[in-house]
């Protein structure tokens, strides 16, 4: 009974290792197949596309934010009355002023693209002001200085409270205040033809930067002087050159 015994013992160990290795053998394909699948990486291509994108945008947003500051600084400079910063005052006005011509490129656009009414403001020069017209006079009056004065342009008298006019249509580049032009309230209009007319001593100003006017518009009125007579200081320039303006039109 004993021996019997014995060997029901050996039978149940040995059954015990026959399930342990099964069990094991069981185990082992799961074991190889979590160690055998890893996760995909990406290609290095497909790693570098995210970066690129990033880096290109990355850049656009500082290229907005350089403008942006760059816009606003230009933007102070120019309303600050700090006699500092006049040199830069001056540079900007010669950049925009004589460098880009405002109203020669609108009219070419116009001319072969259409005019954008929507964008246009409503005193937008008008169809007629493409074409090459006459100088129209800036207001009446006789001539108190000639050109010969000061090789510039002329000083002009008329009634009080005048209102002076656009001689050509064009883009207003330039409005300056008694404190910055030594002939008081100035107004710069610029046309399509690559000349600009000038009117200063003016009391008033109706106009704005970069507003887009046709011939007749009003831009403000004459001032007075010490014998209650209107006056204004009117000239007509080509690019560094200035033009007589009684070689252009008849003040008499």
């Amino acid at each position: 009974m004993y021996k019997s015994m014995r060997g029901a013992c050996k039978m149940d160990r040995r059954k015990k290792i026959q399930k342990k290795i099964a069990a094991r053998r069981q185990a082992a394909p799961k074991r190889n197949i979590a160690l055998n699948v890893a996760p995909l990486s990406p290609e290095k291509g497909d790693d570098l596309l995210p970066q690129k994108r990033q880096s290109g945008i990355r850049r656009f947003i500082m290229q907005l934010a350089i403008s942006g500051c760059l816009f606003f600084t230009i933007g102070i400079i120019y309303q600050s009355g700090n006699e500092r910063v006049q040199p830069v005052q001056a540079f900007v006005e010669q950049t925009f002023d004589q460098h880009f011509q405002f109203a020669a490129v609108s009219a070419f656009f116009e001319k072969h693209l259409g005019s954008p009414l929507h964008l246009l403001p409503e005193q937008r020069a008008s169809e007629e002001e493409k074409e090459p017209l006459d100088y129209a006079y800036p207001a009446s009056g006789v001539i108190r200085e000639s050109f010969d004065k000061d090789g510039k342009g002329i000083l002009l008298e008329t009634g009080l409270g005048e209102e002076v006019k656009a001689v050509k249509g064009g883009h207003v580049i330039r409005v300056t205040t008694s404190k910055e032009s030594e002939l008081g309230n100035l107004i710069e209009l610029q046309h399509p033809d690559g000349t600009s007319s000038i009117y200063g001593m003016l009391d008033d100003v109706s106009v704005h930067p970069y507003d887009i006017l046709e011939s007749g518009a009003v831009l403000g009125t004459v001032s007075s002087d010490e014998n209650q007579a209107g006056i204004f200081y009117f000239a007509i320039r080509q690019g560094d050159d200035y033009i007589d303006p009684s070689e252009v039109m008849n003040f008499d």
